[in-house]
């Protein structure tokens, strides 16, 4: 299965609370006016300019390590494989929310709209954490019968995070090619448009998804996005 996902761009339109916890401003009482005013404003360009679009492509289980080598430069010990190991069904994927909000910033920045740059490029963060869970949902909805277990969820890993090195996207990228939704990577492996994930679509149980963030890197984590998506998981119907 190979498929282009076309979605909606209110159903990877951040709320409010997701953009100001990215902020570290999550559970405050009262909002400044000029805060509030500038998350109105950048939502509001976000709903105007997102162009979310993804793919995705079965991956047989076989097939993992290959995608999984960043050219030795993985950290030794990490839990994707081990993850991986359990799952239902894998797939590759990547999608973006588009050019047309990244060139929007630039010219904010550019321009003297540094506050309103930087709450846009906040709601574009929040938006393609959306994004990747919008791709986890549409998986799980194109695996057939057999392997879309009850209590199966689907969760993703990509190539910068969790010991697998950011270099991992040169394979991954030469197996999926995500330039067909307008997605491409430089000589550091960064993805243009900016806004943009990939890596491995994993559905399994939520059990496999849990692991103790003791490994060397997760010291050096801040995001701990890992933890954040599984609380996710563990609320949804």
């Amino acid at each position: 299965m190979r498929a282009i996902i076309e979605l909606k761009v209110e159903d990877v339109t951040p709320t409010p609370m997701e953009v100001l916890a990215g902020h570290g401003m999550a559970g405050r009482a009262n909002i400044p006016p000029k805060i509030q005013s500038l998350l109105d404003s950048a939502l509001e360009l976000f709903g105007q300019l997102a162009e979310p679009r993804g793919l995705l492509q079965d991956l047989p289980a076989s097939g993992f390590q290959e995608i999984y080598d960043a050219n030795g430069l993985n950290s030794p010990e990490n839990p994707v494989p081990i993850i991986v190991h359990q799952a239902d069904a894998l797939a590759l994927f990547a999608a973006t929310l588009g050019n047309s909000l990244i060139t929007r910033s630039s010219e904010l920045f550019a321009r003297g709209g540094a506050a309103l740059g930087f709450m846009l490029d906040a709601v574009n963060s929040s938006g393609a954490e959306r994004l990747g869970r919008q791709m986890c949902r549409r998986f799980l909805e194109l695996l057939p019968e057999e392997k879309r277990r009850g209590h199966a969820k689907v969760q993703y890993y990509s190539p910068g995070h969790c010991g697998w090195h950011i270099a991992g996207q040169e394979k991954l990228f030469a197996a999926l090619h995500p330039e067909e939704i307008g997605i491409s990577i430089n000589a550091r492996w960064v993805m243009q448009p900016v806004k943009s994930i990939s890596g491995i679509l994993v559905a399994a149980d939520i059990e496999a998804h849990r692991f103790r963030p003791a490994f060397s890197f997760c010291k050096q984590c801040k995001e701990h996005k890992c933890v954040q998506r599984l609380l996710l998981l563990e609320n949804e119907d």
